[in-house]
């Protein structure tokens, strides 16, 4: 979830990461705009733990890791995001505070912070050439769309995974996540209500 847009100082890179570090508070800066990052619901909580928590099983013994939100992902314009999950191969660092090649990234939506997800931070994601997948998770309903970079580096919206009974299929990982437990220990609304939302 983003805060309110704070004023800086016109800086670089390194400056603005060097000037993020000695704050409180976790700051992005998407385009040039800097803003303070505001805690979640437990629903998002909950959310993102779960899909980070199969991520991690799915991915165990292989050449990739699942991260949280303490890392910060920088896109080649300079960019500074923090997704509520990363996943990136090859070899670590384990001081690092910074990913600049993650193959997936995860938003876990929430009403006050959407918008920015789906457009400024969507198309910053976008210019990361490791990056082949965007999963965008509902936090009130089973809901997961994604964005895909295919063969010819083109952009698609994928069809989406809805219910509890759908299966998040994700071959760029060699992964099927049954969104039942990305949900679990989630008061989700009856069926009939979701279809109206989704509608």
């Amino acid at each position: 979830m983003a805060g309110a847009s704070v004023r800086t100082a016109d800086l670089s890179l390194e400056g603005f990461l060097a000037w993020e570090e000695r704050q409180q508070l976790r700051f992005e800066r998407v385009g040039g705009v800097v803003r303070a990052m505001a805690g979640g619901t437990r629903a998002h909580d909950t959310v993102a733990n779960n899909l980070r928590a199969l991520l991690w099983n799915g991915l165990r013994g292989g050449a990739c890791r699942v991260h949280g939100p303490d890392l910060k992902v920088v896109t080649p314009g300079g960019d500074v995001l923090y997704p509520d999950a990363l996943v990136r191969c090859g070899p670590a660092d384990d001081r690092a505070t910074t990913v600049d090649d993650p193959l997936v990234v995860v938003e876990v939506l929430s009403e006050g912070s959407a918008r920015r997800d789906l457009t400024v931070k969507r198309q910053a994601y976008k210019t990361i050439p490791s990056l082949r997948l965007i999963l965008y998770v509902a936090q009130d309903q089973p809901r997961i769309d994604l964005v895909r970079r295919g063969p010819d580096g083109r952009w698609d919206d994928g069809e989406p995974a809805v219910g509890t009974d759908a299966v998040l299929d994700l071959p760029e990982l060699g992964c099927a996540l049954p969104l039942a437990a990305i949900y679990e220990g989630i008061e989700l609304g009856p069926p009939d209500e979701l279809a109206r939302e989704e509608g």
